[in-house]
């Protein structure tokens, strides 16, 4: 094979699909496979448990801090899973815009009745992209998109249906009217927080996430409505990272060769290494490590008299 080409092979081992990117080097006599540890059936490949749904099941965490909260997405659109769960972690003051904007890869906002968005902020998990519109009552979603690169979800408020946001835990003082829009003073919800999902009995916010005061033990859910037909949230299945992809590989010196992964934000990594790829052992290359970007780069030691070496980023629990 020319060095030049990548190889769009695949080789399944140990029940994980490794894609490869070849690279050769006959001036040093050697030769290296870059490999990129997928999960089985992709991002989405979630499995089905008996064992209830905590904030110890949540597998993709955004923000630091003692305080945490979850973030439920029901799409409603006959996919599955029926919706999926992120967690959110911050000390102080956060509010449910907060949350949303540090998971979403993207998230958009506007005035109602406005077509230019206003403010763009960029979060930890590329594949979910959102939309927001400023009413009266606060931010509220208008669009959410997840593109894992083999399923897309998406719906879109106003057009076939309508975003709702349910709330558990916190307190809210809201104004309340009548069936005819009578003013009826006001009303307070006020519920302390739980980590266990099946003690959550959602609420219909009547304000927008932007208003939205979070507490420890929250659980913020958007559940498309199609038809503007309510449906129940489900308990959700945990999003998993996405799986780490080799971004490039280059020779730095003739005895060092420098690796980039796309890497997810507060996810534990471990680069591994083998010299033959039907051996079932991986050796470490350095620590584990909790990625701190969205790329990262490795330095790796090469030697010309070692004929080949293989390499895999693995995703730790």
């Amino acid at each position: 094979m020319p060095a030049s080409r990548a190889d769009p092979s695949g080789h399944r081992q140990n029940g994980v699909t490794l894609k490869l990117a070849f690279l050769g080097r006959n001036n040093f006599g050697w030769k290296t496979l870059l490999l990129s540890l997928l999960l089985v059936g992709g991002e989405l490949a979630h499995t089905t448990s008996s064992t209830p749904i905590t904030f110890d099941s949540i597998k993709f965490w955004a923000g630091s801090g003692a305080n945490r909260a979850a973030m439920v997405i029901q799409w409603n659109d006959a996919g599955t899973p029926t919706s999926l769960l992120w967690g959110y972690r911050w000390d102080g003051v956060a509010t449910g815009i907060d949350m949303v904007q540090a998971i979403a890869g993207s998230a958009t906002s506007r005035e109602d009745g406005q077509s230019v968005f206003l403010k763009v902020a960029t979060g930890a998990d590329p594949r979910l992209a959102l939309s927001l519109i400023n009413y009266s009552f606060g931010k509220a979603v208008e669009a959410l998109v997840f593109n894992d690169r083999e399923i897309v979800r998406t719906q879109n408020d106003w057009s076939t249906g309508y975003w709702e946001y349910s709330v558990f835990g916190g307190t809210i003082i809201y104004d309340l009217y009548s069936d005819t829009w009578d003013y009826l003073g006001q009303a307070t919800y006020d519920q302390q927080g739980t980590t266990t999902y099946s003690g959550v009995n959602w609420f219909f916010s009547p304000i927008g996430i932007s208003e939205r005061i979070l507490v420890d033990g929250s659980w913020d859910a958007f559940s498309f409505a199609p038809n503007f037909t309510s449906i129940p949230v489900v308990e959700p299945s945990p999003a998993l990272p996405p799986p780490p992809t080799a971004k490039s590989i280059r020779l730095k010196s003739s005895t060092e060769l420098e690796i980039i992964f796309t890497t997810t934000p507060n996810i534990v990594y471990q680069l591994e290494s083998k010299e033959d790829l039907l051996a079932l052992e991986w050796s470490f290359q350095g620590s584990s490590f909790s990625a701190i970007s969205t790329e990262t780069k490795f330095i790796v030691s090469i030697q010309s008299n070692n004929p080949k070496k293989f390499f895999r980023l693995r995703q730790l629990p």
